[in-house]
C-alpha cells in the first residue's frame, strides 16, 4: 500500500482554496449585514422623526401662547400710553 504524500505546493493549494472560500462566505455575510444595518438606519431615521414631532407639537404651542401673550401685553401698553400734550413738563 502507498502512502499519501503531501507536497508543499498541495497544501498551499488547499489553503488558497480555503481562503478563497472564507473570502466568498465573508463577502456574503458583508452584504447581508450591510443590508440589515440600512434597514436599521431607515427605522432609526423615522423614530427620530416621530420623536422631533413629538417634541415639536409642545414648543410650537408654547411658542404660540406666547406670542398671543405678547400682543394681549403691547396691546394693552398701547392703550395706557398717556397722549401727548396732558403732562406737565419736567424740571431739571
Amino acid at each position: 500500500m502507498e502512502t499519501l504524500q503531501l507536497t508543499y505546493g498541495d497544501v498551499l493549494t488547499l489553503l488558497s482554496i480555503i481562503a478563497v472560500a472564507m473570502l466568498i462566505i465573508l463577502l456574503y455575510h458583508l452584504i447581508f449585514a450591510s443590508v440589515s444595518l440600512k434597514r436599521i438606519a431607515d427605522r432609526m431615521d423615522d423614530l427620530s422623526k416621530d420623536v422631533e414631532a413629538i417634541i415639536l407639537k409642545p414648543i410650537g404651542a408654547i411658542d404660540y401662547v406666547l406670542d398671543w401673550f405678547l400682543s394681549v401685553v403691547e396691546s394693552m401698553r398701547e392703550d395706557k400710553k398717556p397722549k401727548k400734550g396732558k403732562h406737565e413738563p419736567l424740571d431739571f
